[in-house]
């Protein structure tokens, strides 16, 4: 599950515990973008290190929030921050990334990501390298219904439809922080305080 998490928020917990509780994969990546290739113009408010460091106590919040659920799916996951595309430099490309952890032995890959992306996904760099080697786990976020008719030929997908939808933007809490921490987990929420991130 990739992204700027610039910041990390609840939108973005619920997001992976739909692809933690609604399919049978039992590893899980986070990885932030050094610099997004549809972003190229605005690079991340947050310093790599606080973005990394948002991650790592959101995983301790999802453990919080949603590790009761565990023993009903019958699985611990295993949710881990991977530095790659930080490491990497640059301009982070999905299709490097999926390159790099078939390179490592993984061998079945999904990437997660809301409805709300779908439209563009044509658009992604190498698109049809990604599609040809991942299977996309795609989680409906928009208000107005699914839209999988807009899923471009040929990829492998799963519909995720959960029984509500998360909101939360990363964007609404770098625009007004004050009025939308609740938008962000207890140990996010309290480090970016901490730190004074986005004022």
């Amino acid at each position: 599950m990739g992204g700027s998490f610039d910041p990390v928020h609840l939108g973005h917990l619920f997001l992976l515990h739909c692809a933690v509780s609604m399919t049978d994969y039992n590893s899980f990546l986070l990885v932030p973008a050094k610099l997004s290739n549809f972003k190229r113009d605005s690079a991340p408010k947050a310093s790599d290190e606080d973005r990394l460091q948002m991650l790592k106590l959101a995983i301790m919040d999802y453990h919080d929030i949603y590790g009761q659920d565990f023993s009903a799916i019958g699985r611990n996951p295993d949710i881990r921050v991977s530095e790659m595309e930080l490491e990497r430099g640059g301009v982070s490309y999905t299709s490097d990334t999926v390159r790099n952890l078939k390179e490592s032995g993984y061998e079945d890959i999904a990437l997660v990501i809301g409805d709300d992306h779908i439209a563009g996904l044509s658009r992604w760099h190498d698109f049809e390298y990604i599609r040809d080697n991942v299977e996309f786990l795609i989680c409906r976020r928009e208000a107005d219904g699914p839209k999988w008719d807009l899923v471009p030929p040929g990829t492998r997908y799963r519909a995720i439809e959960p029984d509500e939808l998360y909101p939360q933007s990363s964007s609404a809490v770098r625009s007004d922080v004050g009025a939308n921490l609740d938008f962000l987990s207890q140990r996010v929420r309290d480090y970016v305080k901490a730190k004074n991130l986005y004022v």
